[in-house]
């Protein structure tokens, strides 16, 4: 039987693309590793997290609809499951890309702190969020999801807080910022910089919202490899004890064009005074951190 030069190609595509699959399951899929990825999403947060086993965590959606190709650029293309979806807080750069996340994939499950914002944008997140019917979770303090060995603890806010938030609302949103922890690997690791070893906790990082430090300097409990700066790099986000506290590696800033001034000067000069690495979305782009827990490297 003779097969048509059209129907040989179309079955030559089909190899290809199931070969450039497989390689990439097994690219990504690497045994117990995993990768915190920040998205250049301008200026706002976004973050995907993937576990060892492949599933997928985003934190936040920046402005607009960049996160998406983040999303698509780090995920396998026939992979249309988002497993975790986690709300730091319901304003405009975390909250945007979101929106455009529940159009595109199918997302199992939702974290936030559920303090509404009277925005149209924030309408259109709870109408989709309702049609999506997601499982639904209202982060408090000490609770701790587990996805392949990683554990993402919540720090902030506090059950009293949540209480408090369902009659009066925060006059700053900012103040609800959900604040995780997460860890995985062994007690004792060794923690790699740009080939440089040193002595470190198993990897941990801490992702802090738009938190201000007089919070987050409440919050902080043990030494964690990486910082996501607060409030892209603000000077009501970070502090010298916050630093002592957190005692990290790198911070890592989510920031792109604004008219605020972020990064604040005082916030560089302080990590750089604590010779911490200072790794920013606006002059390095995406930022992919990858561990296995008892190392971790940078890209």
């Amino acid at each position: 039987m003779k097969i048509k030069g059209s129907t040989k190609f179309v079955l030559l595509s089909a190899i290809i693309l199931i070969v450039l699959g497989i390689l990439f399951t097994l690219e990504s899929q690497k045994a117990g590793r995993l990768k915190l990825i920040f998205c250049d999403v301008g200026q706002g947060d976004g973050i995907l997290i993937v576990t060892p086993k492949g599933k997928q965590v985003v934190v936040d959606g920046g402005p607009g609809t960049k996160v998406v190709d983040c999303l698509s650029s780090k995920m396998p293309f026939w992979d249309r499951t988002i497993e975790m979806m986690i709300l730091t807080h319901a304003q405009e750069d975390h909250i945007e890309g979101q929106v455009e996340i529940f159009n595109r994939y199918k997302v199992e499950r939702v974290v936030w702190n559920g303090v509404e914002n009277e925005t149209a944008l924030f309408d259109e997140w709870q109408k989709l969020l309702s049609a999506e019917k997601s499982q639904v979770h209202l982060a408090k303090e000490g609770d701790l999801i587990k996805l392949d060995k990683t554990s993402l603890e919540v720090l902030w806010p506090t059950a009293e807080r949540l209480s408090i938030w369902q009659t009066l609302a925060p006059t700053d949103l900012n103040e609800s910022s959900v604040v995780v922890r997460i860890e995985y690997g062994d007690p004792s690791t060794r923690s790699k910089i740009s080939g440089q070893a040193s002595s470190g906790p198993r990897f941990c990082a801490y992702l802090t919202g738009d938190l201000a430090k007089e919070i987050l300097e409440g919050l902080i409990n043990k030494h964690c490899q990486i910082l996501k700066i607060s409030h892209h790099g603000s000077k009501t986000g970070t502090s010298e004890a916050l630093l002592e506290l957190a005692s990290p590696k790198i911070a890592v800033i989510q920031v792109g064009k604004n008219r605020f001034g972020h990064p604040h000067k005082e916030v560089l000069d302080l990590l750089t005074s604590k010779g911490i690495k200072i790794l920013r979305n606006d002059t390095v782009g995406t930022i992919e951190i990858e561990s296995g827990g008892k190392s971790y490297t940078v890209n």
